[in-house]
């Protein structure tokens, strides 16, 4: 999987706030948190009523807890943005602060523990309680902390909304190694770029008992490109795998699709899940 295309934010996660991060995803028209919010919260009220228990959910690659933030405090993304952005002045550490405290909804029974490589990004989230605990690794290179091994063990849900490109098999190598030692099987939520579509990762699944299901129709607007050069090396990418781009990046957009990923002996009931839930959709 070649992400060295894709346009480098890295310079918006490495912010005390959130701030700089919501000025370019607004510029970007990114819909990734949106689309996923579709999948997920059914997918957290179906876990809740079955596990009749709070639900544990790691965040992989969670940037400023964006997802715990709008899954635990039934939030849109342009609320966010609005808040953020609506005055010429940025939010002092005050506001924002006082912002995440006072939300009406908060859903305690979603335990979040969120993981990126942005140590500034992580203390953000810890600060305004978007999470029970965040830690901060190189996901692709890194071994997993030790603090973080007894919180995978009892996890749920994992997720990732467009990061999954930024993350190699070797995190799920750990993953997978400590979840099939206690016999769990946790459910994998993932939304990713059909340019950065990671078939290793998916190896890995496989070797483990688990697939990867698809949802049936790509989301057509995960974010725009940001130039005619990174619109040019997503559909190369894409034509070189048979993917016809027609309608969707050829739009001027990143493509990019739900993956569930399952235990094997789930396969099917998970399928026809998924397969009602997106009937709603339309």
């Amino acid at each position: 999987m070649d992400i060295s295309a894709k346009e480098d934010w890295s310079d918006v996660y490495v912010q005390p706030t959130p701030a700089a991060y919501f000025k370019i995803i607004s510029e970007k028209e990114y819909g990734v948190p949106d689309y996923a919010l579709q999948y997920l919260r059914p997918l957290l009220k179906k876990l809740q009523t079955e596990l009749q228990r709070p639900v544990n959910i790691i965040d992989i690659g969670a940037s400023y807890g964006i997802m715990s933030t709008l899954l635990r405090h039934d939030l849109t993304l342009e609320q966010l943005i609005d808040f953020f952005l609506k005055n010429e002045q940025t939010p002092t550490g005050a506001e924002i602060e006082k912002f995440y405290m006072t939300q009406e909804i908060c859903h305690t029974d979603y335990q979040f523990y969120l993981s990126d490589n942005s140590q500034q990004a992580m203390d953000f989230s810890e600060r305004v309680q978007v999470c029970e605990k965040a830690y901060c690794f190189d996901m692709r290179h890194e071994a997993l902390p030790v603090a973080l091994k007894p919180i995978i063990e009892k996890t749920d849900l994992f997720i990732a909304t467009g990061s999954l490109g930024y993350i190699g098999e070797y995190f799920f190598e750990q993953i997978f190694s400590i979840i099939s030692n206690k016999h769990l099987s946790p459910l994998f939520g993932f939304v990713v770029y059909r340019a950065f579509y990671s078939s290793e990762i998916e190896k890995v699944f496989e070797n483990y008992n688990y697939t990867l299901i698809k949802t049936n129709v790509p989301f057509k607007k995960g974010r725009r490109f940001a130039n005619s050069s990174e619109q040019k090396k997503a559909i190369e990418s894409l034509h070189q795998r048979n993917i016809d781009t027609v309608g969707f990046e050829d739009e001027g957009y990143y493509a990019c699709e739900f993956y569930l990923g399952v235990p094997l002996l789930e396969e099917k009931r998970l399928y026809r899940w998924l397969s009602d839930l997106e009937s709603l959709f339309t």
